[in-house]
């Protein structure tokens, strides 16, 4: 396997973890009643849904670079 074939794994799991973490982090989120650290929480997961979108083009362009990769063999 090349490193770009190892690449999209890599981002593929990066974003199920990622997700994992918002699922855990909302659950936190609606046990907790300290405003502050729901403000925290809150603001942890925003970041996780904006990175979101640019892992899944990265994911999609190391699949297509693969795919390339397997084509010129």
């Amino acid at each position: 396997m090349s490193e770009r074939e190892n690449k999209s794994q890599v981002i593929r799991e990066t974003i199920e973890s990622t997700i994992g973490n918002a699922i855990d982090t909302q659950t936190k989120l609606e046990q907790s009643a300290d405003e502050k650290e729901q403000q925290k929480l809150t603001a942890k997961n925003e970041g996780r849904a904006q990175a979101i979108p640019s892992l899944i083009r990265q994911m999609k362009e190391a699949e297509a670079a693969e795919e390339l990769d397997q084509e010129q063999v």
